[in-house]
């Protein structure tokens, strides 16, 4: 990856931009494919899951807290595996956090996706627009261990 430091910056925008991409195509593959009486299930349904979306925004400020810790956690373990040799590598080193950010940034990620199930099936927006937010700050904070020098 050092050969191409480039590389490791655009990884880590798609990695940030996953989940408003992924709200953003479920918008459009419904529109496209769904049947016009889905509107009606949406609304039936509309109630119960805007209340459940509303408690996505917290479990996504907490899953990006541990993300953080887990990416950390993940990167040591990660060097402490590699051969003596190796673990003061900068391109080892960079392999290591570069790993330990694509897994780790899946953590806020999930509520993010779980928010974008629900507003397919009739959650409200802004719920859905709150958690997708929490979780691209998320990903965003682990983005400097991923792509700098620490």
């Amino acid at each position: 990856m050092s050969a191409n430091p480039g590389g490791k910056r655009v990884l880590a925008m798609l990695t940030v931009i996953a989940a408003p991409f992924a709200l953003g195509f479920e918008t459009l593959l419904r529109k496209l494919v769904f049947p016009p009486e889905f509107e009606d299930v949406r609304t039936l349904f509309a109630p119960a899951l805007t209340l459940a979306a509303w408690t996505l925004p917290v479990v996504c400020l907490v899953a990006s807290l541990v993300g953080v810790v887990f990416q950390h956690r993940l990167v040591e373990r990660a060097l402490r595996k590699l051969p003596a040799d190796r673990r003061h590598d900068p391109e080892s080193q960079e392999k290591a956090r570069v790993g330990a950010f694509l897994l780790a940034a899946s953590v806020p990620q999930v509520p993010a996706i779980v928010a974008t199930v629900l507003f397919t099936f009739g959650a409200s927006l802004t719920p859905v627009l709150v958690t997708v937010a929490v979780s691209t700050l998320g990903v965003i904070a682990q983005v400097g261990r991923a792509i700098g020098t620490r």
